[in-house]
């Protein structure tokens, strides 16, 4: 089952639930979610409960909103994980987040998706892999050796799209 993403608000909580497969092409919109919280949001929940695999792309967006939640003081909530917790664990990310269990039930305001296709963009793909790449080795120094050739080599893509525009 591939992995599906779905974004909504209220006046200021966002909940963000992440289902299936989940891969850098699924938290594409959640990374530019992530860089453009609007100043109004004071909490955020993230289900998990259906989300039955995640990549590093993946874990590394959840961390970068982990991360811009605590300079916000957002009250930011990792719901219902199940073993997605240890691979959170694995990359030591894990204390970044509030573990809880319970339903989630999505506001009336739907951010995403939208009702007008988001185009795919391969330089956009590449800028998220990298971002998300870089922030695990920053939230974890551990994680340099298993992600410095990712990095790297995401860093060339990059470059490589910015060339050829």
């Amino acid at each position: 089952m591939a992995g599906t993403l779905s974004i909504s608000r209220n006046q200021n909580s966002c909940g963000i639930i992440l289902s299936g497969r989940v891969n850098f092409e699924t938290v594409v919109p959640l990374r530019d979610f992530a860089n453009n919280i609007p100043e109004e949001i004071k909490n955020l929940t993230i289900d998990l409960g259906d989300c039955l695999s995640m990549d590093s792309t993946c874990m590394g967006v959840l961390s970068m909103l982990a991360l811009l939640g605590i300079k916000r003081k957002l009250k930011l909530r990792l719901l219902n994980a199940g073993g997605n917790r240890q691979l959170l664990k694995g990359l030591g990310v894990e204390k970044l987040f509030k573990f809880e269990d319970g339903e989630f039930t999505p506001y009336e305001e739907i951010l995403y998706p939208k009702a007008e296709p988001v185009k795919k963009n391969l330089q956009t793909a590449a800028e998220t892999v990298l971002e998300a790449h870089q922030t695990l080795i920053n939230a974890d120094d551990s994680n340099r050796k298993r992600f410095e050739a990712v990095v790297e080599m995401t860093k060339q893509d990059v470059e490589r799209f910015k060339e050829n525009k």
